[in-house]
């Protein structure tokens, strides 16, 4: 993409976040952003009459081991503003932060929210920012979502490979987690690009099995899954892994962490994103791309374990698993919302409600 058309881009996705004259813009960037993007960013704010700065944090040297950029590594909670609390402090001061390091999962995102600044994160490649960028109606679609969610009581998830689960709400579900690819009202934090909607279940309310088939996508490692993946989950938390290869692969990176949070079930919703796709991760290169083709795709189910500090939990784990599920089923209190991986619009749950 041509630094004409990459700023063209960035314009109008600061202007879907309403960045306005006179506004502070902060770009946030560390060892392994793309500078295309920071130029890009504060010119695109510039355009919009927004006083921009840019900061740029290095490698932290105490740290004792590389960051891996979001795109790259699993590590999810630490990044270069760990610890950075004059850098916290600066970013505060921001009615608008573009963040291109990834501060998903980590305190220093949450107290810049809660100060009021607004957060979008941009990390992936180009051609995928221009592909999946917000429609008309994405917002739309996933507000509707949203209150679905925050109305439910109980989530449960089947598919035809067996899973059978189901996760409690209300302890979190009230404020669910709404992805339509720009913010633009204070504190609120999105992530460009990518349309989907999420919850977190009660703390130790998620019981069943979930069956993983060939299709199945697993985060962070980007790979299909190609052979059955059994997990069982008692009391929020998985109890066993087992099947064949995929299986003990995933089981071996959960263990490697030597941390009992890795376990706990997680933010669990569904993609509304008809520019994802599901086959996103067999195209793109991994060390560029995090994969929110295969997170927001139309229709999946996506669950996850590890962190709940987004919603006020208490789990700081930087080890974190998105597994998205194509073709299966998600209810809210025995409503579908999505069957065997489609999106059940509203009208058609009207229609069948008053037969």
């Amino acid at each position: 993409m041509s630094a004409i058309d990459l700023l063209s881009l960035f314009r109008r996705e600061l202007e879907l976040c309403k960045v306005k004259p006179g506004e502070v813009m902060a770009v946030l960037s560390g060892p392994n952003t793309r500078r295309d993007y920071i130029e890009a960013f504060v010119a695109a704010g510039q355009q919009l009459g927004a006083e921009v700065f840019h900061l740029h944090l290095p490698q932290p040297v105490a740290s004792g081991r590389q960051t891996p950029t979001t795109a790259q590594g699993a590590l999810w909670g630490v990044t270069p503003l760990t610890g950075h609390k004059s850098g916290v402090d600066i970013l505060k001061k921001a009615g608008m932060l573009v963040d291109l390091v990834g501060l998903l999962h980590s305190p220093e995102q949450l107290e810049i929210q809660k100060a009021g600044t607004r957060v979008l994160m941009v990390v992936e490649p180009p051609d995928i920012l221009a592909r999946m960028i917000a429609r008309p109606d994405s917002r739309t679609r996933v507000e509707a979502a949203g209150r679905k969610i925050a109305a439910a009581s109980e989530l449960r998830v089947t598919s035809p490979a067996g899973t059978d689960i189901t996760y409690k709400l209300g302890q979190y579900s009230r404020s669910p987690i709404l992805q339509y690819g720009y913010t633009d009202q204070p504190g609120r934090w999105d992530h460009f690009p990518g349309a989907f909607a999420y919850t977190w279940p009660n703390e130790g309310q998620s019981e069943g099995v979930i069956v993983l088939r060939a299709g199945d996508i697993i985060f962070p490692f980007k790979e299909f899954v190609r052979s059955e993946v059994r997990v069982t989950v008692k009391k929020g938390f998985i109890t066993d892994i087992s099947g064949g290869f995929d299986a003990e692969h995933l089981a071996h990176f959960m263990a490697a962490w030597n941390d009992p949070d890795a376990y706990a079930m997680a933010h669990i919703g569904w993609g509304l994103d008809e520019m994802a796709l599901w086959n996103g991760i067999s195209l793109i290169n991994k060390e560029s791309a995090i994969g929110q083709d295969g997170r927001a795709f139309y229709g999946n189910v996506l669950w996850s374990t590890g962190p709940n500090t987004d919603v006020g939990g208490t789990r700081t784990t930087p080890a974190h698993l998105d597994i998205v599920m194509k073709g299966a089923s998600l209810f809210l209190d025995g409503e579908a919302m999505v069957r065997d991986g489609d999106v059940v619009p509203d009208d058609q749950r009207v229609r069948r409600a008053a037969a």
